[in-house]
């Protein structure tokens, strides 16, 4: 594996663990959706900085890309009381789902353009990430503990998918 994968490898991770342990917040009472979200923003802009930073010699602008969405829905979030409104965090994640589906689509584009046939997988994760996102949106109107739980899937699924591509180029060199 050469250092991008490896790092592509364990920024997914993170965001599986993060997923995870998002599902086990309302059994300790953890609720407050406008914090944990505002976390989980924050680590993945975080997250997808370091990334950038440590692959930028690849050319790959997808962390930066990505860091600069994270920050804008971040600031976004904070504006808005999404505590009070579940509408609003709805409208907060499907513009972030937005932003994360052109960044998505552009890498695709760079794999199609480079006659790079993992370009069809990327296409494919980017439709279940559409459909992911559009099913937790539609389905944060819920008490505080159901949309941790709801947050806490999509985001388990997201890392999943995110996976897929370090896997799937690994594979492809063996």
């Amino acid at each position: 594996m050469n250092k991008k994968q490896i790092v592509d490898l364990i920024t997914a991770t993170i965001l599986i663990i993060c997923g995870s342990i998002l599902l086990v917040f309302p059994l300790f009472k953890i609720v407050n959706v406008k914090i944990i979200f505002m976390s989980i923003l924050g680590l993945y802009a975080l997250m997808n900085l370091i990334q950038f930073l440590l692959t930028k010699k690849d050319k790959d602008y997808e962390g930066l890309f990505t860091t600069i969405a994270s920050l804008i829905t971040l600031l976004i979030s904070w504006q808005l009381k999404i505590n009070e409104t579940p509408w609003y965090l709805a409208l907060t994640l499907f513009i972030w789902i937005i932003c994360m589906s052109l960044i998505k689509l552009k890498k695709a584009d760079y794999y199609h353009d480079r006659k790079n046939s993992i370009w069809i997988l990327k296409i494919i994760t980017l439709i279940l990430f559409i459909l992911t996102g559009l099913l937790t949106t539609i389905n944060l109107y819920y008490t505080s503990d159901v949309q941790v739980l709801v947050l806490g899937f999509f985001y388990l699924v997201h890392g999943i998918l995110e996976l897929l591509d370090p896997l799937t180029l690994y594979l492809i060199e063996k």
